[in-house]
């Protein structure tokens, strides 16, 4: 068996002159028996959405354009309410029409990840390559990794490095050898305008961004990442606890 682990980004990575707290990386985890159901469950949502909003079904639907009306909405004169609703059903919908996937996302605060000498993107790179790791552990499964276009050769050292030596922190005190085993291959990059499932992922890092757990914003509902529901992984936080399906660091 075997899961197909995509992943999108929200906020940047930067110190300085940069507009958020916060790097957020949120992973969806498809099992590979269940790829093509998905899929279709995915194109009939973008059906859907045209039938009850008129976007076309083609285009990339980001979750900024859904925040500021650009994208596929611009012109179709949605209100901010309505946006808003449209986002929170999209959470919905994959709770309810995507039972077997899981989502989670992983949160740092990049002025407090710096302050202790680690750099925030590779920090978030870390920890959801180690619960992806956990999780497939648990599933008896592998993982093979789809991140949005661009990040390709950064994770694919990250990769390398961690199937061989990885130091993990233990709960309670000294540290874990725990190298990365079930991850496969290098990274594949998808452009998210050509996978349903990246945009999934850029709509989840959104959600769990702007959430109440980690940096709510005027005009965008925080507890949109709690439509979800069921379908977080909860376990990525279960021992340190925190948000469900949200690793806050530090």
């Amino acid at each position: 068996m075997a899961h197909l682990a995509y992943f999108d980004e929200s906020g940047d990575a930067g110190l300085v002159n940069s507009p958020t707290q916060y790097f957020v990386l949120a992973c969806v985890l498809v099992p590979e028996a269940d790829w093509l159901a998905s899929l279709d469950a995915l194109v009939a949502l973008r059906a859907g959405l045209r039938t009850k909003y008129a976007i076309r079904t083609r285009p990339e639907i980001k979750s900024t354009d859904i925040r500021r009306g650009r994208g596929p909405l611009l012109g179709l004169r949605l209100s901010p309410a309505t946006r808003m609703r449209l986002f929170r059903g999209l959470m919905i919908y994959q709770a309810r029409k995507l039972p077997s996937l899981r989502a989670f996302a992983v949160a740092i605060r990049k002025a407090s990840c710096a302050a202790r000498g680690r750099e925030p993107r590779e920090t978030a790179w870390q920890f959801a390559l180690q619960r992806v790791d956990r999780f497939c552990r648990s599933a008896n499964s592998r993982a093979l990794l789809f991140p949005d276009e661009g990040h390709g050769p950064f994770i694919k050292r990250l990769t390398r490095r961690f199937r061989r030596f990885q130091n993990i922190p233990g709960a309670f005190g000294g540290n874990l050898s725990i190298p990365l085993r079930r991850v496969l291959e290098d990274p594949n990059d998808r452009e998210s305008h050509d996978s349903y499932f990246i945009q999934l992922a850029d709509w989840n890092a959104y959600a769990a961004h702007r959430s109440k757990y980690v940096a709510p914003v005027p005009g965008v509902p925080d507890d949109i990442w709690d439509g979800l529901a069921g379908y977080r992984l909860l376990d990525v936080n279960a021992v340190r606890g925190g948000p469900p399906g949200i690793v806050c660091w530090p």
